[in-house]
This record gives C-alpha cells, sequence and structure tokens, in this order.
C-alpha cells in the first residue's frame, strides 16, 4: 500500500514547496541579506512571517523529494 503513496505525497510535497519558494523565494536568512526592522513593528513582524513561509516551502519541498525517493526505491 505505502509503495503507491509514499511517492504520491512525496511529490505533492515537492510541487506545493516549489511553490512556495516561487512566489516567495529562498529564505534570505540563509544567503545573509536579511533586511533590517526595529524590533517589535509591524514591518518586523512582516519580516518574521515571510521567512517562516520561506522555510515551511523549502521544508516541504526537501521532505517532499525524501518521501519521494524513499517510496521509489
Amino acid at each position: 500500500m505505502f509503495d503507491f503513496w509514499l511517492p504520491v505525497v512525496g511529490l505533492g510535497m515537492v510541487f506545493q514547496g516549489g511553490l512556495i519558494l516561487w512566489v516567495a523565494g529562498f529564505p534570505q536568512v540563509l544567503t545573509g541579506r536579511l533586511p533590517k526592522a526595529e524590533p517589535g513593528s509591524a514591518e518586523a513582524f512582516g519580516i518574521f512571517w515571510i521567512e517562516q513561509y520561506r522555510f515551511i516551502g523549502l521544508t516541504l519541498l526537501l521532505l517532499g523529494v525524501l518521501i519521494a525517493a524513499l517510496g521509489l526505491w
């Protein structure tokens, strides 16, 4: 049963993570280009929120590749 569902779920995660990274971009904290903002400001909250969204996309993409590879192997 897992022979079918692991690649399906993995490729779905790759697709969703890829869409998030396409829209939001690669996490800027990993590239060292994170913009500065005053702590507690609305701008700082926006930077935090979009960075979390980018990390979710990257995590989905990487875990999806791993799960799909396990299912196909």
